[in-house]
């Protein structure tokens, strides 16, 4: 592993601890509510978990058809947080 890669994935793991914390639900359960969060922490944790990566496709379903959350809410949240971070936990299909 060379240097960038550490650093790179030293960034991911700080990312996902961030995602995972409770500062993190604090900021944003007031804009989005604190189940909504839970709902993003809880398919985070579910990916590593099952050693797995989620479709950004499958965490909309679930957040909209699952939860009922409006898809303009989800992608809204998506945007805020930068999901583009998250990868590759949380990946776009070319179809996304």
């Amino acid at each position: 592993m060379n240097l960038d890669d550490k650093v790179e994935l030293e960034e991911f793991v700080e990312q996902v601890n961030y995602a995972l914390s409770l500062q993190f639900k604090e900021k944003w359960r007031h804009r989005y509510s604190e189940v909504f969060i839970t709902i993003f922490q809880d398919s985070i944790i579910k990916a590593f978990e099952d050693q797995k990566p989620i479709k950004l496709s499958q965490l909309e379903n679930t957040f909209v058809v699952k939860n009922g959350y409006d898809m303009e809410i989800v992608q809204d949240f998506f945007k805020q947080i930068d999901i583009s971070l998250y990868y590759p936990i949380v990946y776009r299909t070319s179809s996304c």
